[in-house]
């Protein structure tokens, strides 16, 4: 069985998609494959398909979804409490556990100085993204469960991006790094690494002028300037004592 999240909610088996009734079977699915086969209580399991108006059939409904799931995923995948449910799911089973694998590779490679080599694991465990965690499920269990999801892809990313850089990639990566800027305005690192990249591409102004234009929207914004790392970057760039 190949079980997926990391996108639309699904299953395969045999290279075949295991039919999913609709949002409220998905959730309740992506739910358990979460817990990684600890118990999921009754109680949480409401919540994430019906927030906190659940019907007054909620529980019904919910045993219903897990019947369901039994029919399409073996009956023996799901283990049943008075309280709750969890299930099986073997390892190498779930995206989400191949990509943290390739990410815990990758980090080792990282730290043995292996840049090529943990960039590579990096890509393949990106390629297990399919687009937005969680997609087709519960408003509840996207809210709920996809920031984190989120924040394990972008950190990959960035750390992409490292190996990269250590590799000498800096004009390969400045394309890249610009627009991950403009659709994560907030995440520093990715600001302080472009600006590196521009810096060893040749284009130092540049790279100042990243820092000069995120100062200047901190301030009118927020009235806070950059942290600490991205500053300390910034006098080295003026000072031309740059790390590689």
């Amino acid at each position: 069985m190949d079980f997926r999240i990391l996108g639309p909610i699904g299953a395969v088996r045999a290279g075949r998609p295991v039919r999913l009734a609709g949002p409220q079977q998905r959730s309740v699915l992506a739910a358990l494959l979460l817990a990684r086969g600890r118990m999921v209580s009754v109680d949480r399991l409401v919540r994430l398909l019906w927030a906190e108006q659940p019907p007054a059939t909620a529980r019904t409904q919910l045993r219903k979804r897990i019947s369901e799931l039994r029919a399409v995923l073996g009956a023996d995948r799901i283990r049943s409490w008075r309280d709750g449910y969890a299930l099986r799911v073997a390892p190498g089973e779930l995206d989400l556990d191949r990509f943290l694998d390739e990410v815990r590779r990758a980090d080792l490679l990282l730290g043995a100085g292996r840049a090529a080599e943990a960039s590579t694991a990096l890509t393949a465990g990106l390629a297990w993204w399919r687009g937005p965690a969680l997609a087709d499920g519960t408003e509840e269990l996207t809210e709920a469960e996809a920031p984190r999801l989120e924040e394990a892809r972008l950190a990959a990313v960035e750390q992409r991006v490292t190996a990269r850089l250590a590799l000498g990639h800096h004009p390969q990566v400045v394309g890249e790094l610009a627009t991950l800027v403009r659709r994560h305005p907030y995440r520093e690192r990715l600001r302080g690494q472009l600006m590196l990249a521009l810096h060893h591409s040749g284009r130092t102004a540049d790279g100042l002028g990243v820092y000069r234009d995120w100062r200047a929207e901190l301030k009118a914004q927020l009235a806070i300037e950059p942290g600490r790392e991205l500053r300390d970057l910034h006098r080295a760039l003026l000072s031309g004592d740059v790390p590689c």
